[in-house]
């Protein structure tokens, strides 16, 4: 399971180059109402996630949900036992039902320090969490070269404050690496991606962490993955996601022809004799990719099919509309290959970044566009933020565009609500962490 980092940092970035093309939609008719596409999908919000003391910030930074288990992260916090370094925020399912609620497990780095971006990246997998902290938060200068913290649920049940069970890093890891700008979990391997803030010397990589015998305890790598035509200002490592065997990393500054980050996503596949270092099995690309189109910015891997996102992507005259590619396994195994699917919201506007946020979980696939606002007429609410909501047709994935979307209750002006997305069965997590000037939110959806 893969839970996708905000990429708010660049999205804002991105906007300065998009000053035109978004004043072209600021006054036009809002048609978001229309009938679902392809399969038709409605949704309830369950719950309200809050944090209890810590003063978080950016809490919905990044979100992971699996059973009655949820997790939020919030990179900047601040008290006598975080020193703001970040901190990830655990949920668990009451006997009553899910509802709006405050923590029960609060987790943080035993050696955490300002800056950390700890929980930056969060997922679940059963009992175990696994939280990267890339320490390259937008305000500081690299102080690290970032890692990835366990945490295994104690034998009562997660409460209270916890420090980690392992902490995982790279054995040539150098400071400006961002290791932990993404991780993922899947059984016992985990998986951190090392994008290098540094793109002019670094393509990126994506480390393995194999569970012991004897259970997780701080290490280094088992595997570093690499791509085998890896080119400086890659980003290899951006987003990462596991599943079973199998490996996806997303690599959103790649060159793809003559077109400038217009990304690709790579597939690396567990040989029969275990991980170890390793070039990709397939590269996957966009057939209409364009420059700054960032597929890879955000991935995600469920059994033989990988998402990506492409917040960038230029749909008919919108820049920067976004799109998300659908790639499935051949019959013969993973190969190089261009997408399955393209999936895109409709009508979708200029500056929305869908596709900043992607996972899938079995038939459902959901998409992040943290730039949305609904309705494009004055007092809208701006840059709310949306998720939207795709199901697989009985015929199998095929392009096409979905108007569901999930929008919080009250996460309305500047909440960039789909910065982060993950959806496990029919539940659905939403971080919102510019919410409340920059205090953030989380919400818990049901598909219905």
């Amino acid at each position: 399971m893969y839970v996708a980092r905000p990429t708010l940092i660049f999205a804002l970035a991105l906007t300065l180059t998009l000053s035109s093309s978004l004043s072209s939609f600021a006054g036009a008719a809002d048609q978001r109402g229309a009938p679902a596409s392809p399969t038709a999908v409605s949704w309830a919000q369950l719950a309200k996630f809050a944090p209890s003391g810590g003063f978080p910030t950016f809490f919905g930074s990044s979100v992971a949900v699996s059973g009655n288990t949820v997790a939020v992260g919030a990179t900047v916090t601040s008290s006598n036992q975080l020193n703001g370094s970040g901190a990830v925020y655990v949920y668990v399912k009451p006997a009553t039902g899910w509802g709006n609620m405050t923590q029960v497990a609060v987790l943080s780095p035993s050696d955490g320090a300002f800056c950390d971006q700890f929980g930056a990246s969060v997922s679940i997998s059963g009992n175990t969490i696994v939280v990267g902290a890339p320490q390259n938060y937008a305000v500081c200068a690299p102080n690290g070269a970032g890692a990835a913290y366990v945490f295994v649920e104690p034998a009562v049940g997660w409460s209270g404050t916890l420090t980690e069970t392992a902490k995982l890093t790279a054995s040539d890891g150098v400071t400006g690496d961002a290791l932990g700008n993404s991780v993922a979990i899947a059984g016992s391997t985990v998986v951190a991606g090392a994008p290098g803030t540094n793109p002019s010397i670094s393509p990126g990589a994506a480390y393995v962490f194999t569970e012991p015998a004897g259970g997780w305890a701080t290490s280094t790598q088992t595997a570093k993955l690499t791509a085998s035509d890896g080119q400086a200002g890659d980003e290899l490592g951006f987003s990462v996601s596991a599943s079973g065997n199998t490996v996806a990393a997303g690599a959103p500054g790649a060159l793809i022809g003559a077109n400038p980050a217009q990304g690709a996503a790579y597939v690396f596949v567990k040989p029969p004799s275990g991980w170890t270092n390793a070039t990709q099995a397939a590269k996957l690309t966009a057939s209409d990719g364009n420059v700054a189109a960032i597929l890879g910015q955000s991935i995600s891997l469920s059994g033989n099919t990988v998402a990506a996102g492409a917040p960038g992507s230029t749909i008919g005259a919108n820049q920067a509309q976004g799109a998300a590619y659908l790639f499935v396994e051949p019959v013969g195994g993973w190969m190089n290959m261009m997408q399955t699917a393209k999936l895109t919201a409709a009508p979708g506007y200029a500056g929305d970044l869908f596709g900043s946020a992607v996972s899938i979980s079995a038939n459902t696939l959901v998409a992040g566009a943290p730039y949305f606002q609904k309705g494009q007429s004055p007092g809208a609410y701006f840059h709310e933020g949306a998720t939207y909501i795709f199901v697989k047709p009985a015929s199998g994935w095929s392009t096409s565009s979905s108007s569901v979307y999930l929008t919080g209750s009250d996460a309305k002006f500047a909440a960039y609500l789909g910065s982060g997305v993950a959806v496990s069965g029919n539940l659905v997590m939403a971080g919102a962490p510019f919410l409340a000037h920059f205090s953030g939110g989380a919400y818990l959806f049901i598909l219905q």
